[in-house]
């Protein structure tokens, strides 16, 4: 029961960052190429680093 606990709980936080992360990352991509600016790209990946471990957090705090 342990198993099958821990890899529902690994997949539910997998599936979840990744079902969020979709849109964050597809929102940036879209805002760097509608604006083609290098200040805009470089704080660009940075917020999305910052966004994603934001999500990955929420995605682990969630499903525990």
């Amino acid at each position: 029961m342990g198993l099958f606990f821990y890899a529902n709980m690994i997949r539910n936080i997998i599936m979840t960052f990744f079902q969020n992360s979709i849109w964050v990352v597809g929102f940036f991509y879209l805002l760097i190429k509608t604006f083609e600016n290098e200040t805009l790209k470089y704080f660009s990946r940075y917020f999305i680093g910052v966004i994603l471990l934001l999500l990955f957090l929420y995605s682990v705090e969630g499903s525990i």
